[in-house]
């Protein structure tokens, strides 16, 4: 793969990670020293004391920490099947409610990127944000012409910081990753991959780019609505895009009808296989601040800042791996799997990981959303790659990280969805080449 595709980490001197390492056991003392006060005063006035309100703390310290550590944050919230149902509701409040910049700091930042001509192109332009995340906020404008448009604005000063907090965090999750019980999680290359993330994300450029590709790629989709860049306005500190309609809603699964439901649980998935299998620029940062469910029945995807090309080869194995998934084939799971791998040697026992292989195909093939555990899944795989000398390719995880970010959220839609089965035509189409995305990629090559 190439390097653009997945940069390296930032060198950080050992002095730098260990004075930001400093304030970072600073922040987390405090924080901790807050909840512990706060519950020996509730005993000491005979009020009662409850374990509730550690979660909100937990939220607070993080938000302090920075967006290396909220984008992390934002991933683990999605999944109640790991932390605790409490945790999750309160770090999803990082999703799109981060503590927004002071509207001083954001009139500055707009007059800095647009410059004089600002009245000129942009007008009604309130500083009180439509969502907040831990690298830009969104705010509410209009063109000239009088069109209605989001404005999303990166915050100052965040490189050197998020460089060295990558680099740490980075470090810990693949220390942690040869503890026992996680020797088989691929958390290493995971955080590898989250940590690259958030430093594309200072490239609001970069991301105005990626939004307008996956316009198009999910423009088939009849429930799928993506916002279109204004390209002339974007730039690396600010992307200027449509407002789609609905999107400020928080709209909960409970108030949906049970075909609605069914429906953009289909949809959704259809939009991530569609970018695994056919067009291959795969959206990996689909946590609920960034999936947004509408009122009208429609799913809106925002923030393409931690968007990831497929590599043809393996875009081409891991169709066939779902494909032979959804039909109990394991023997063909496991050729997909070697096929893609970085080595396999004389002393990789294909045989055996093919047996290991099979006994996971039989288990979890066929099934729902219910009963599918994508997290057992794949600590498994890794699992029995790591036993049997398979180098497996760490291209495989950012479709698994897209996945891992969808799954809570198709589960609670429609827990009874085949997931396998919706994805069994898509692979088939991108197989006899008509692959949504096609267009663009004529264009491109043209270009």
């Amino acid at each position: 793969m190439e390097r653009a595709d997945r940069p390296d980490l930032p060198y950080v001197t050992a002095t730098a990670a260990l004075l930001r390492l400093g304030r970072i056991l600073s922040t987390v003392s405090a924080g901790t020293a807050r909840h512990l006060a706060r519950h020996t005063w509730r005993r000491l006035k005979g009020r009662p004391t409850t374990a509730a309100d550690w979660p909100e703390e937990l939220c607070r310290i993080v938000e302090r920490l920075g967006p290396a550590f909220i984008k992390f944050a934002q991933i683990a919230s999605t999944r109640e099947d790991v932390l605790p149902p409490r945790a999750c509701a309160a770090l999803k409040r990082l999703h799109d409610n981060v503590e927004p910049m002071r509207p001083q700091d954001a009139h500055l930042a707009l007059t800095e990127h647009l410059g004089s001509e600002r009245a000129e192109l942009l007008t009604d332009f309130h500083p009180e944000p439509l969502g907040s995340g831990s690298i830009a906020c969104v705010y509410p404008a209009r063109l000239s012409d009088g069109t209605q448009v989001a404005v999303k604005l990166r915050r100052p000063g965040l490189t050197d910081m998020v460089r060295r907090d990558v680099t740490i965090l980075s470090t810990v999750f693949a220390l942690a990753g040869r503890l026992p019980g996680l020797s088989g999680a691929p958390l290493a290359d995971m955080a590898h991959a989250v940590g690259a993330s958030v430093l594309r994300q200072l490239d609001l450029e970069a991301e105005a780019r990626n939004l307008a590709l996956l316009r198009d790629d999910l423009s088939t989709l009849e429930f799928i609505a993506v916002p279109a860049p204004v390209t002339a306005l974007c730039g690396e500190s600010c992307v200027v895009m449509d407002f789609v309609p609905g999107v400020r809603d928080h709209v909960e699964v409970a108030e949906l009808s049970t075909e609605r439901r069914r429906a953009l649980a289909d949809q959704t998935l259809r939009a991530i296989f569609e970018m695994l299998f056919c067009t291959g620029l795969v959206h990996c940062d689909l946590h609920p601040g960034n999936l947004r469910l509408t009122r009208t029945g429609s799913v809106v995807v925002l923030d393409a800042g931690f968007v990831y090309r497929v590599p043809e080869v393996v875009r081409e194995n891991l169709a066939l791996f779902f494909l032979n998934l959804g039909f109990r084939n394991g023997p063909r799971c496991a050729e997909a799997v070697l096929a893609s791998a970085e080595q396999v040697d004389r002393h990789s026992d294909t045989a055996a990981f093919t047996t290991d292989m099979t006994r996971l195909v039989d288990r979890y093939g066929g099934t729902t959303a219910r009963d599918f555990d994508l997290i057992a899944f794949s600590t498994e795989l890794f699992a029995s790659q790591r036993r049997n000398g398979i180098y497996a390719s760490s291209e495989f995880v950012f479709p698994l990280l897209a996945l891992l970010m969808v799954e809570q959220t198709v589960r609670r839609l429609d827990p009874e969805v085949d997931f396998q089965a919706i994805a069994r035509p898509i692979v088939f189409r991108a197989a006899s080449g008509r692959p949504a995305g096609e267009r663009r990629r004529r264009l491109e090559t043209a270009g």
